[in-house]
């Protein structure tokens, strides 16, 4: 298996698993995960392999993990400097507390609870990894609200939605709508699916929308629109996405000589 890592601590607080791919530079956010302000010691894994599809690849990366707690984001994010400190924070605050998510903005954006995106995701390892993981059946498209439904039913704890865990995620994602694959989440989970992704009518004039790639243009629309009447999380977001990436993005990762 391709796991590497970007940094190392002995005893981590918290763990990161990044999925990727050789071919991707996921140097920028392996930068911004070494400039936070996390004081405790926590480690970051990259799992750099091409023949894992995303599902399989975040699940290496549970099992590979050291801490309990494992903070999982995309090889192309820009985590703020307290993402970290806030994740561990709110952890340490809720024993019960199995997995955590939290707003996402930029060309990737998710306001919604209980949608468990994967670029902005924490968990406990155990439970995480005694639901099964993330399913590759569903992989590239709703692995991450399955996965997080899944850890509502079956995982013994609490999911919560945290509007201060935030995440820049600049680029549009590079996943496509994939309509088999929706229709299977909603007949595997009618329930949670209407009163998550049908719970009202812009869910799902908004769900067409991104099946007709329209979703972008309007999200920079709105983005603007929000920008000019003082909006504060369009002012952060724009803060984080010229932020410049730190030296330490120059720097290799250390391949993992455990496998």
């Amino acid at each position: 298996m391709g796991v590497e890592y970007a940094k190392r601590a002995e005893n981590p607080a918290l763990s990161v698993v990044i999925p990727s791919v050789p071919e991707y530079d996921h140097r920028p956010t392996v930068a911004h995960l070494d400039d936070q302000t996390f004081e405790k010691p926590y480690e970051v894994l990259i799992v750099n392999d091409g023949s894992l599809d995303r599902s399989a690849a975040r699940n290496e990366g549970l099992r590979q993990a050291s801490a309990e707690v494992v903070a999982l984001t995309d090889d192309d994010t820009k985590p703020p400097k307290e993402w970290l400190a806030t994740i561990h924070r709110e952890f340490r605050a809720d024993s019960d507390l199995v997995c955590l998510e939290g707003p996402v903005y930029g060309g990737s954006r998710n306001f919604a609870p209980r949608h468990y995106v994967g670029c902005n995701l924490a968990v406990r390892r155990e439970p995480a990894l005694e639901v099964g993981g993330f399913r590759s059946t569903y992989s590239e498209w709703r692995e991450d609200i399955e996965f997080g439904w899944r850890m509502e039913a079956e995982a013994n704890g609490v999911c919560r939605y945290s509007e201060d865990v935030r995440m820049c995620h600049p680029e549009t994602p590079r996943t496509a709508f994939k309509p088999d694959l929706e229709r299977q989440l909603r007949e595997e989970y009618p329930e949670r699916y209407d009163e998550v992704l049908n719970a009202s009518v812009f869910r799902r004039v908004y769900r067409r929308a991104r099946a007709l790639g329209l979703t972008q243009p309007i999200q920079r629309s709105l983005n603007e629109v929000r920008r000019l009447l003082g909006d504060s999380n369009v002012a952060w977001l724009e803060a984080e996405q010229d932020a410049d990436v730190p030296r330490s993005a120059e720097r290799d990762v250390e391949e993992n000589p455990r496998v």
